[in-house]
């Protein structure tokens, strides 16, 4: 334990320490020193007063760890949190006068990673209005020989006020039976809708998408998780991977028999219910079933069985058309958000 201890120090403090010159590029959101070399970008969405920054670097090689410094107006944004990394280490962020600076390692001897990675998901709450701008500085890479590797600059975007209405913006959810419940969960801000200004309330969740719709709702324990041991792991988007691990590690998730978790795949509806009971501390799940009600009871899977009868028993999911429970059908971004109105509802 002491040598792990001691090698994750070393690390952290390469991390740290490292430096290189870096010029800004003005009015851009992401830099790079020539087309093959690693970039980075700030991109912001808002629903209502809280402001999701996505820091995402492109064209990595070998990526084991990295340091770097968000800027933020102070006056105008409030810092609520932040994540970072896959598997791995992460610094707690330490916040200072308008600065969030973030640090994250892997651990052992693997390789870093390559390609495109989310390197951190910062929220911040707006508190004055008018426009508030953001910038990266002081970025630093590490590759998995403890190399210096690839050279970033600074990236910085305007949040203007007012960017994202969500009553205006999400242009189609008018009309539909789930109307009230999204706009009462973006103005919670565990959800948001897409760049085009949708919502998509009938497109089908993945298991990595509930987990985070999940988490970001009922909110996190607060502590570092130990990294998933899930064969397909690397397979889970940096952006989730967080809210995989905080509901792996409180058991409202778990992977399948063949040692998966299938982060891509559609959540079922008994998924979905075995979840929300699951996120419910506390909650004894009585092993019998009887009071299930629905006309294809049959279809349940007994596994399920006691799941879907505590949800339906609490009202926190109801039956489709014809009365029927539909457990293997898979859920929609409309049926998502109800269900977890109906959880928070039993907090």
């Amino acid at each position: 334990m002491e040598a792990f201890v001691k090698k994750l120090a070393a690390i952290i403090g390469i991390v740290i320490m490292l430096g290189w010159g870096a010029s800004f590029a003005s009015e851009t959101q992401a830099w790079a020193a020539d087309s093959t070399s690693p970039s980075i970008s700030l991109k912001a969405s808002a629903s209502g007063s809280e402001i999701t920054v996505v820091v995402t670097g492109d064209q990595l090689k070998d990526l084991y760890a990295y340091d770097f410094i968000l800027k933020y107006d102070a006056q105008k944004l409030v810092y609520q949190n932040a994540s970072s990394g896959s598997t791995g280490f992460s610094i707690d962020p330490i916040v200072s006068n308008g600065d969030v600076r973030i640090a994250h390692t892997k651990v052992g001897k693997i390789a870093g990673d390559n390609g495109t990675q989310r390197l951190a998901v910062v929220n911040f709450k707006r508190v004055q209005s008018g426009a508030a701008q953001l910038s990266l500085h002081d970025v630093k890479l590490v590759d998995s020989k403890l190399n210096a590797g690839g050279t970033l600059a600074k990236a910085a975007l305007t949040v203007e006020d007012g960017a994202i209405s969500t009553e205006v913006a999400l242009k189609d959810i008018a009309g539909h039976w789930a109307n009230a419940a999204i706009l009462q969960a973006l103005q919670q801000g565990w959800i948001t809708g897409y760049a085009n200004g949708t919502f998509m309330p009938n497109k089908e969740v993945t298991r990595a998408e509930f987990a985070a719709m999940l988490i970001r709702a009922i909110g996190s324990d607060v502590g570092s998780h130990q990294p998933l041991q899930f064969a397909d792991a690397k397979q889970i988007p940096a952006w989730a991977l967080p809210y995989v691990e905080e509901a792996v590690s409180r058991n409202i998730m778990n992977g399948y028999t063949n040692g998966m978790f299938e982060p891509n795949k559609l959540i079922t509806r008994a998924e979905m219910a075995a979840m929300g009971i699951r996120s419910l501390n506390g909650v004894a799940v009585p092993l019998e079933s009887a009071s299930l009600k629905f006309a294809d009871n049959s279809q349940i899977p007994a596994w399920a069985k006691p799941y879907a009868a505590e949800a339906a028993k609490k009202g926190i999911m109801n039956g489709r058309n014809g009365n029927l429970f539909a457990p293997s059908a898979h859920a929609t971004r409309a049926e998502s958000v109800v269900v977890i109105l109906a959880l928070l509802q039993q907090k």
